[in-house]
């Protein structure tokens, strides 16, 4: 066993059960709410968005869950965080700029993507998690987000009654911590998006450019795709958001079937339903149809397309598109 996640003493009941976990690292703005919510409305999953918790941007006093509650005194949220206290491993649900299920030991970004993150090269990162990840702070820090990642999600299927958590966390790192946690049995969809809606989608939303935009997509991407390594191929999915759109049906019924549940009929997964999810704005949507969105298309110009064409071109055809 990792050691530096062999620090139960006292386990409680059910922990003898590895907890069915789905993780979604990659690029943001792909879609990962949508599919999170789809399953979160499937008999036998539950999601909440993204389980790293709310960003330093969220101002608590106004922030509403998907429910339409206030997050702060919403019941379900209420129950979460004290059932997790019974768990002996308290969640900071109530807390923003990333909950303790995050991996973070620095605020310091380049301190944090030195020590816990990626350094662009499945060598180096080995290398760096031999020295500094099996020992020490760092090891705690992992072990404590391990641990309180697992609580969540025990306490969210408790109070849904159901059996598979999904976290659509974009974190490309998250299934790599994960995973060395025995409480948790991981499986990985890594969500992508065609490169040129997903370039324009991140510039629309986080004002940068068309060139820097295009390099976080290869980024985040390669990123998730250099942890597959860890996993055996019946862990590990590979799924199109367009693919989910044009045939939404037999698309989440691979994805029932890849993580160990009965399909379900997709008129049943847009049914309206009480959800507790927190995010981007969509979570407050009703959800009633899949559609593929397409914006992109007259607002790229022909001078982004090419720019987009040489950053993403290996990539893009690594992760199955022909485009470029």
């Amino acid at each position: 066993m990792d050691p530096s996640v062999d620090v139960m003493v006292d386990p409680l009941p059910g922990m003898d059960t590895p907890i069915p976990y789905v993780c979604m690292p990659g690029s943001p703005y792909t879609g990962s709410t949508l599919l999170g919510m789809l399953l979160g409305n499937h008999p036998a999953c539950a999601s909440i968005g993204a389980a790293t918790g709310l960003t330093a941007r969220v101002d608590l006093s106004l922030y509403l869950c998907s429910c339409g509650a206030k997050f702060t005194d919403c019941w379900f949220w209420g129950r979460v965080a004290r059932r997790t206290v019974e768990l002996e491993h308290p969640v900071t649900v109530f807390e923003k700029d990333f909950w303790n299920t995050h991996v973070r030991v620095s605020h310091h970004r380049s301190l944090n993507g030195l020590l816990v993150s990626s350094l662009g090269n499945a060598s180096l990162n080995a290398a760096r998690d031999a020295v500094i990840g099996k020992a020490g702070p760092v090891a705690r820090r992992v072990s404590e987000a391990r641990l309180s990642s697992w609580s969540l999600a025990r306490a969210v299927l408790e109070a849904t009654e159901k059996s598979v958590f999904v976290d659509t966390a974009r974190d490309h790192q998250r299934p790599r911590h994960l995973a060395g946690m025995p409480l948790l049995d991981v499986r990985v969809i890594h969500l992508v998006r065609d490169p040129r809606g997903n370039v324009a989608s991140i510039m629309k939303h986080t004002g940068v450019g068309v060139r820097k935009a295009a390099r976080q997509w290869r980024h985040y991407n390669l990123e998730a795709a250099r942890i597959r390594r860890r996993f055996p191929p019946e862990k590990w999915m590979l799924l199109h958001y367009e693919e989910l759109c044009d045939a939404p049906q037999a698309t989440l019924d691979r994805v029932a079937a890849f993580i160990g549940v009965e399909p379900a009929p997709i008129a049943a997964l847009l049914e309206p339903s009480e959800r507790h999810v927190i995010g981007n704005s969509m979570r407050l949507r009703a959800l009633d149809e899949i559609r593929e969105d397409l914006s992109w298309q007259p607002t790229l110009r022909t001078r982004d397309l090419r720019t987009i064409a040489r950053v993403v071109r290996t990539t893009s055809h690594r992760l199955g598109y022909e485009w470029p």
